[in-house]
């Protein structure tokens, strides 16, 4: 008899592990507690003069260097990539910095940028020391000896001569909507050459984002299961019965399978577990989330009220920024998506596109408001250590996790990755191409970051033949251009 599996959780971590047991011969249902599937990979439908038009709002573009498999899964569905252009501008009592390197703020830190890269050279350094035998580009590289691991960044720079303005006037406002927080002194020092190379302080940069809207790449995710897939359903009791577990919801709707994957934040996980051991207590209690600590990310408002942005420069943030900082004389930071500009599926609906956090302006012409709850870990040194311990809870007693506190930080497609690892653990095969090398790594660095040494040696030896058996039949079989389908007929 089939297996099977409830996933809990409809974002990219619960929505790829169901995908990939789904394609593997397994039964799946997929549980979300929204109205729709896609976690912070929110799409939001706008009212324009002409009718509507869709668009993300949180999770908006991606480093194409580091996202190796993700642009894979977009590859296998059919859902294409274009480039958007990344720029930040902010907003202080004393004027503003934008990345042209030609206003008066950029001109007063102009010494301590220069310390910045040179800081950004030795935590490089000390990184490759540490990662000898880096292949490739990878937000997956990590060593658990790296003492940059346990420096906080913000104290490091400031024994570098940076400047706690510095941090709070440039640092904080550019990173803030990476991290979903302006809580970053723990931050460790050792993420900081990828912040650099994904986000650089002193330039703007480019990012890969979706022809269409994200809500394309759920929906073709569960297509061939999308009777399985069971939105407004807020998984509150998991309960063992007779070998397998009765999910249950707040209405009272209930489901029996062989095996649980909790891909939703380790709060709900805690609360939903009948009987939870004393590792599960640890782990999940007390995993923190940015909330947990700062409360400027927790809701946001989508309108099209331009008057949030200044108005000496606001045709100029809506045509050329895609996120406005405004620091207030108390310190306060008040941050805005603008959401259209520059982003090529958008940019000429004709209604600006903004999405503000923190504010404590009056907000005209909004098209809704929105709570956040728990949406990505804070990343620290004790949620590192939280990753870490969490591989001794995988497969006990047939209960596995994916989502953000299972990696280092909550990125796309880390979260997309730890679905697919606890999917392996279950029993299905990576999902895609060797031919890909570098995303066959990630794949792996991955699967060390989640699981114990011997899970990993027993899932590496199944997956050397899965994707051997895989690269023999694509040599086999004819070119189409319906390639993805096929590929995804071959696990079905």
């Amino acid at each position: 008899m089939t297996e099977k599996i409830g996933v809990i959780g409809g974002g990219i971590a619960g929505a790829g592990a169901a995908w990939s047991l789904h394609r593997a011969g397994f039964d799946v249902e997929l549980f979300e507690k929204g109205p729709a599937l896609g976690g912070n990979a929110k799409t939001f439908r706008w009212t324009t003069k002409d009718g509507h038009a869709d668009s993300p709002v949180l999770v908006v573009a991606w480093p194409q260097m580091y996202y190796h498999n993700y642009e894979q899964l977009l590859r296998e569905l059919g859902v294409g990539i274009t480039t958007l252009p990344i720029s930040y501008f902010v907003q202080t009592p004393d004027g503003h910095f934008c990345q042209d390197g030609q206003t008066s703020i950029a001109r007063r830190f102009s010494r301590e940028f220069r310390r910045w890269k040179r800081l950004v050279a030795l935590v490089t350094k000390i990184n490759d020391f540490f990662l000898p035998k880096k292949t490739h580009e990878s937000l997956y590289h990590f060593s658990y000896f790296n003492p940059l691991n346990l420096i906080p960044l913000y104290w490091l720079a400031r024994l570098f001569g940076i400047s706690s303005a510095f941090w709070e006037t440039i640092f904080v406002p550019i990173h803030c909507a990476s991290f979903i927080t302006t809580s970053m002194k723990s931050v460790p020092a050792v993420i900081l050459p990828l912040l650099e190379s994904i986000v650089p302080l002193e330039e703007p940069t480019q990012m890969g984002t979706w022809v269409g809207a994200p809500r394309q790449v759920f929906d073709r995710m569960t297509e061939r299961f999308s009777d399985k897939v069971h939105t407004d359903h807020e998984i509150t009791s998991v309960k063992s019965a007779g070998g397998r577990y009765v999910v249950a919801d707040k209405h009272g709707r209930s489901y029996e399978v062989d095996k649980v994957i909790f891909a939703c934040d380790a709060t709900s996980a805690l609360n939903a577990l009948e009987s939870p051991t004393w590792l599960q207590r640890m782990l999940l209690g007390n995993t923190r989330y940015v909330d947990d600590v700062d409360p400027t990310f927790a809701k946001f408002v989508i309108h099209s009220d331009t008057t949030v942005l200044p108005e000496k420069h606001r045709e100029q943030i809506l045509s050329q920024y895609n996120t406005y900082s405004e620091i207030d004389e108390a310190g306060a930071l008040e941050c805005t998506f603008v959401i259209s500009a520059q982003n090529p599926n958008i940019k000429n609906a004709g209604v600006p596109m903004l999405v503000t956090f923190n504010s404590h302006k009056a907000i005209d012409k909004v098209q809704k408001r929105v709570d956040l709850p728990h949406a990505v870990h804070s990343v620290s040194l004790r949620n590192l250590i939280m990753m870490f311990l969490s591989r001794y809870l995988q497969g006990k007693n047939d209960i596995y996790y994916c989502g953000t506190f299972t990696t280092p930080e909550g990125a796309h497609d880390l979260s997309f990755m730890s679905g697919l690892v606890a999917a392996q653990a279950i029993g299905a095969p990576y999902p895609f191409s060797a031919e890909n090398p570098e995303a066959v790594a990630d794949f792996r660095l991955m699967q060390k970051m989640m699981l114990k040494v011997g899970d990993r040696a027993r899932l590496e030896k199944h997956g050397e033949r899965a994707l051997h058996d895989e690269s023999h039949a694509r040599a086999q079989a004819p070119e189409r251009e319906d390639q993805p389908q096929q590929v995804a007929d071959a696990y079905e």
